[in-house]
């Protein structure tokens, strides 16, 4: 059966569940804007190619796989939402435009090329260089003959490792004919790769020595915990986490990149750990194990509450999808997935004073997490603070997505207790921007999920122009904005008139656009209206403009910044 390029790529894009492509056209990429058009897969318009990126990392995180497409040379303004993603392994695929190569054959100068390789009758390849840095793999499609397999891999490498990958279009590549079969044999040809990356070898002969230092270990300690990261949420393997700790009555507790790894309404979930940043049962549970398994997270400043974490466990299982070692032995060959999954099917033979300290310690229903949500209770002309503020949001949550930018926004919903993977956050890569136009691609990703973005007033203004994306495809999401009048998150580091912005009347932005719903409160009690009332509408999006002080932080807020100024940590 006969296809083109960019279909080909489409239905391999549609069968691995892309149904949102987030783009900006321009004259090299139209023909296969063109084409997303016609397809299943709906092209959503943004207003920049940086929050094209955003939401498609956020829609990766949310349905496993995400789409961003731009055109050549000035759509280079996504690198840094690129950046994120590849730091904090969202699988994402970015397709780039390109000059024709009919075109570049011409030998003539041509707009948006950032050198002038056309002259010598070349390809430029300056932008492939630039997002070399940011990706796993990258194709350039010349060839119709070689596309399907260019295609292939590159999709599969971006499934494999959960990162970024690049896929370079020239103009008349895109409807270039293709005669091969649609996506079943796409579909049995990434199965091959699969198999490949999960051998026998892995589970049956390398594996076995693994699984069996971990129950010698496990046979030694009477407290064993998990502290979970990112990469189980990344790899979908919340499920088996979940299993292994049911299974073995071991407490979990997440990183901060991690947050929402299983549900935090689970008995054996205590809540997030970040050293001395840690509520103290959180910190307790963690610091007093005797073995530490430490599953798909990285060691960053911010995970560890600025290396504040105390990890010295006399057992120690660290495992991401690149290593695992084992107190102080590295094992190799080991698939992640395989890693995970088969820790879930273990039958660890514990000795009965292990069991019986495990059952005794595992964290009572309701759990811990539960237990630090109370109800909320305004006082009466009360101004709102921003502690309050996350007290007020905590107890009304239900069954919400939460979005959040670095900041107040980060470390006051920290302390929320959510369902599994309903938090998304740039905890790692810190890039401020990123809430609004997550909220906004996570209400695509799960449209019958009420989705809460959380911002500053300074992040809110760097990509604020995402409402209007909101507003075109008809989608309600509520943003909070927080508005402490400059970048809160610097004042205590380094005072100085660079941290304050210009105040915008945010409230009033619906009439700008001339859709949507705002209201600006101070109070707690009109903060708890505002909320509950957006919570309960449907069909338009809300604003609610928090009106806060400068200095007022939450109190998670304070203790970060309090360990970042004593050790000198630059937080940009």
């Amino acid at each position: 059966m006969e296809t083109n390029v960019g279909n080909y790529l489409l239905d391999a894009l549609y069968g691995h569940g892309v149904e949102h492509i987030f783009g900006i056209p321009g004259d090299y990429i139209l023909q296969f804007d063109k084409l997303i058009e016609e397809h299943q897969i709906n092209y959503v318009n943004t207003t920049r190619e940086s929050t094209a990126g955003y939401m498609a990392d956020a829609y990766a995180r949310l349905k496993g796989l995400g789409v961003a497409c731009i055109t050549y040379g000035v759509g280079i303004s996504i690198t840094n939402a690129l950046s994120q993603a590849y730091a904090e392994s969202s699988p994402l695929v970015l397709i780039s435009g390109a000059p024709s190569l009919s075109d570049c054959s011409k030998g003539q100068i041509l707009h948006h090329l950032l050198n002038k390789h056309s002259i010598f009758h070349q390809m430029d390849t300056t932008q492939l260089e630039i997002f070399s840095h940011f990706t796993v793999d990258q194709a350039v499609l010349t060839s119709p003959e070689e596309a399907k397999s260019q295609i292939d891999r590159v999709l599969w490498n971006c499934l494999k490792h959960k990162k970024p990958v690049y896929i370079e279009i020239p103009r008349d590549i895109a409807t270039a004919p293709l005669a091969l079969p649609l996506f079943a044999e796409n579909e049995e040809y990434l199965d091959e790769f699969s198999a490949e990356n999960s051998t026998p070898l892995s589970r049956a002969i390398a594996m076995e020595p693994l699984l069996k230092h971990i129950e010698r270990i496990l046979q030694k300690c009477q407290k064993p915990v998990i502290w979970a990261g990112h990469e189980i949420l990344r790899y979908r393997l919340s499920s088996s986490l979940q299993a292994f700790a049911s299974k073995y009555s071991m407490p979990i507790a997440s990183t901060l990149l991690g947050k929402t790894v299983i549900d935090e309404n689970h008995p054996l979930f205590y809540g997030v750990y970040q050293g001395k940043m840690s509520q103290p049962e959180v910190a307790n549970m963690i610091e007093n194990g005797d073995c530490l398994l430490m599953l798909g997270g990285i060691l960053s400043d911010v995970d560890t509450g600025i290396f504040t974490a105390k990890l010295n466990h006399r057992h120690k299982i660290f495992v991401t999808a690149s290593e695992i070692i084992i107190d102080g032995q590295s094992y190799h060959g080991i698939n992640f997935v395989d890693f995970i999954q088969a820790l879930a099917e273990s039958n660890f033979k514990l000795t009965t004073n292990t069991r019986t300290t495990l059952a005794a310690t595992a964290a009572p229903e309701p759990s811990p997490a539960i237990n630090r949500k109370k109800k909320f209770n305004p006082v009466d002309g009360a101004r709102l603070t921003s502690a309050r503020l996350f007290e007020c949001i905590s107890a009304l949550l239900t069954d919400e997505i939460v979005a959040v930018d670095f900041g107040d926004s980060l470390f006051g919903s920290s302390r929320f207790v959510l369902k599994e993977n309903s938090f998304l956050s740039c905890a790692y890569f810190a890039s401020l921007g990123f809430g609004t136009p997550a909220a906004v691609a996570a209400q695509l990703a799960a449209p019958e999920r009420r989705i809460v973005g959380i911002v500053g007033d300074g992040a809110f203004q760097m990509t604020a122009t995402e409402l209007s994306t909101a507003a075109r495809y008809g989608l309600d999401p509520i943003f909070i904005i927080l508005n402490n009048h400059g970048y809160g998150t610097e004042r205590p580091l380094l005072e100085g008139d660079f941290n304050d912005i210009h105040n915008w009347n945010y409230s009033l932005l619906p009439q700008l656009l001339n859709s949507g719903i705002g209201v600006k409160v101070s109070t707690e009690y009109a903060f708890e209206d505002a909320f509950k009332t957006a919570l309960f509408q449907r069909g338009n999006f809300y604003i609610i403009e928090v009106d806060l002080e400068k200095t007022d932080f939450s109190p998670a807020l304070e203790q970060f910044l309090s360990f970042a100024s004593q050790k000198k940590v630059p937080l940009d």
